[in-house]
């Protein structure tokens, strides 16, 4: 780096208790200009814009309460804002899972919900078309927010790149690798499908749209497509879904220790340019 990052944190929290566990004890974070904590808001928008307005960071983190992010996280990620300030200083969102434009997946995390690594370590940023709501980081002089009117706490990622490209500017993922300390779902929630019809309609003019999860299309069928492959695996019983852990930290060490994952995150070449 070579200067340092001024950043703020903004976390939605419903639970003090994996608040604490989790994104709390993530070492990095004690660096930050503000760490804001938003409860009792009916939606990502509302509390995110909320802790948007709280902040003064040149950077803004909406993470996960449930999220930890390893020793070395920051610096990574400020190596990241640097190249693409250099490279792509149109760059508006940046995050640390997403979906390219040809639909493939792009991150590097650790899942407790999938029971294992999501994604593989890359090199220099990508860009995308639709970021997991897990980590997103909104330069500040972008001008973006988020959209209020989306209902609940799905999609927001998704929502905020578009909103990006609408006005000009880009979206990437970074190879910041962090443990999402979740439970896994055997069903997607009904909160899911509301956002999910919400922004089926305020994109339909940019459909299809991709997403980690379902693509968002003007017919139904990946939904039908989904609900199918959801009850089978249910009828035979093939899906095992992983719980969150009592202590991350313990776990990532254990992930170290068994060679699943590296000590430290991925550092890009400064030089590097991203695709």
């Amino acid at each position: 780096m070579t200067r340092t990052l001024s950043f703020s944190v903004v976390v939605a929290c419903n639970d003090d208790q994996v608040l604490a566990t989790c994104i709390r004890r993530s070492p990095d974070l004690a660096f930050a200009r503000e760490f804001v904590v938003k409860r009792d808001f009916a939606s990502a928008g509302l509390a995110y814009n909320a802790g948007l307005a709280e902040t003064t960071g040149e950077v803004v983190l909406f993470v996960h309460q449930d999220v930890y992010l390893p020793p070395g996280w920051l610096s990574t990620m400020a190596t990241n804002v640097e190249i693409l300030t250099r490279h792509k200083p149109n760059w508006g969102v940046l995050g640390v899972f997403g979906v390219n434009a040809a639909g493939a997946r792009v991150g590097h995390l650790y899942s407790t919900g999938l029971k294992g690594v999501a994604g593989q370590p890359f090199q220099e940023p990508v860009e995308i078309v639709s970021l997991d709501e897990v980590v997103l980081i909104l330069r500040r002089n972008s001008g973006l927010s988020f959209d209020e009117r989306l209902p609940g706490f799905h999609h927001y990622g998704t929502d905020i790149c578009l909103e990006a490209v609408r006005n000009g500017k880009s979206a990437f993922a970074f190879d910041g690798f962090c443990l999402h300390n979740t439970n896994g779902i055997v069903w997607l929630p009904w909160a899911f499908w509301g956002s999910y019809a919400y922004m089926r309609n305020k994109w339909r003019k940019q459909l299809p749209v991709l997403t980690n999860i379902l693509p968002i299309t003007r017919f139904a069928w990946p939904v039908l497509n989904y609900f199918l492959r959801n009850a089978w695996s249910s009828f035979r019983k093939t899906r095992w879904i992983g719980r969150r852990q009592s202590d991350p930290v313990e776990l990532f060490q254990t992930l170290i220790q068994n060679g699943q994952i590296n000590a430290l995150p991925r550092r890009p070449e400064r030089a590097a340019a991203p695709n």
